[in-house]
């Protein structure tokens, strides 16, 4: 069968390469002219590693990632309020999001998958179509709206029951760096500086890169400011002003968005990742529930044998996945309500929940769940797990 998926990101993309690999022909259709992401780091959870493997992207981000033992959480005086150390068994890396996106690309074109830029979706039917600014319209057995935050799918098709914006956005930026430059006591982490309700969060992503998120408020005049005012975010953090020294070049502003909908599909299209689910990023787990449901779309889509088949699969892919990511949304939103405390009871509070077995399972339950469709690791993998491709 063909699927036509409007939207070149990463659950896009998994979804195409996932999808291809049990034979469909799959076209994705993206708006910019060529595959791009912008200059970010990106959290690689173990449930992301895994959804990897079973598309066969994993080697390509196992070239050169950073692997952190902790997320380590610190007050305005850089003192250590949590620890955050990584249970063995939950893998993490981070990368460039763009070895990220050109891993998945990879796996979806080695599978045939057809990628056409310069391809704006501006609507969609239930009946499988995509609509172009160009005024063209195509038409598959299937259609998937993975189209970010501002979908024209999920407006098509009047699914939307909630979009908020945070109150909060963030500067990003990729600056060069190496362990050497977080001290001794900041090596093999990443680390999440609070004071008042501005975060600085460390992101090792190679040998010789470190990803910097510049958190704010949006109504912080001073910390939105583009160029960025370095002064000001020295001032807050000025443990890290040899980082924010560097801070050069293309530099983007953003607030958050939580996407809600009364359902992930309408007759045979669905939507996927942000267009379905946008999350804050606090639990790094965005674009791993993206490409977690777009595999987990593929499998379900395995019991769809013609086109009258596909909206109950798609349902039924719905009823089996949507627990998990809702769960997450949640998660990631309550852990954002913390930015709003006063430093020393934030300190408090971040110090108790964390050291709550109750409340750690709740932020790594997407982290250490199963995606359908992966590859069950062997006896030997599950008792030290490690970064390879097999």
């Amino acid at each position: 069968m063909k699927a036509i998926i409007g939207g070149g990101g990463l659950g896009g993309l998994t979804a195409a390469a996932a999808l291809a690999q049990r034979g469909w022909d799959v076209t994705v259709y993206e708006r910019q002219p060529e595959l791009r992401a912008s200059g970010s780091g990106i959290y690689i959870w173990e449930n992301g590693l895994r959804t990897l493997e079973a598309i066969g992207g994993l080697a390509a981000v196992l070239q050169r990632p950073f692997r952190g033992l902790a997320f380590e959480q610190r007050d305005r005086d850089n003192r250590v309020i949590d620890p955050g150390v990584l249970p063995e068994a939950i893998r993490l890396i981070t990368v460039p999001r763009s070895d990220l996106l050109l891993a998945l690309k990879g796996a979806a074109e080695r599978r045939g998958v057809k990628i056409r830029t310069n391809a704006e979706v501006t609507g969609a039917t239930a009946r499988g179509e995509l609509f172009f600014a160009d005024g063209s319209v195509e038409a598959a057995d299937l259609a998937v709206g993975a189209d970010g935050i501002w979908s024209k799918v999920r407006e098509a098709l009047a699914l939307e029951l909630v979009h908020d914006q945070t109150a909060e956005g963030a500067h990003r930026v990729i600056i060069p760096g190496t362990q050497s430059d977080l001290g001794h006591h900041g090596q093999d982490k990443y680390i999440e500086n609070w004071n008042g309700s501005r975060r600085f969060l460390i992101t090792p992503i190679n040998d010789s890169e470190i990803y910097l998120a510049l958190t704010c408020l949006k109504d912080d005049q001073r910390g939105k400011r583009l160029p960025i005012d370095k002064a000001t975010w020295k001032d807050s953090f000025p443990h890290w002003a040899h980082l924010i020294d560097r801070i050069e070049g293309p530099i983007t502003w953003g607030v958050y968005s939580t996407v809600k909908v009364r359902s992930w599909s309408a007759g045979r299209t669905a939507l996927l990742g942000d267009a379905a689910h946008a999350q804050p990023p606090n639990l790094g787990q965005g674009g791993g529930m993206a490409m977690q449901m777009g595999l987990a779309l593929a499998v379900h889509l395995e019991k769809a044998h013609d086109q009258r088949d596909i909206p109950d699969a798609l349902l039924a892919w719905e009823a089996a996945e949507r627990d998990l990511v809702d769960h997450c949304q949640k998660w990631s939103c309550l852990y954002g309500e913390v930015t709003y405390l006063p430093d020393e009871v934030r300190s408090l509070v971040v110090r108790s929940a964390m050291a709550n077995p109750w409340i750690q399972t709740q932020f790594a339950r997407a982290a250490a769940s199963t995606p359908t469709g992966a590859i069950m690791p062997s006896a030997d993998r599950v008792r030290a797990p490690a970064l390879s491709d097999s």
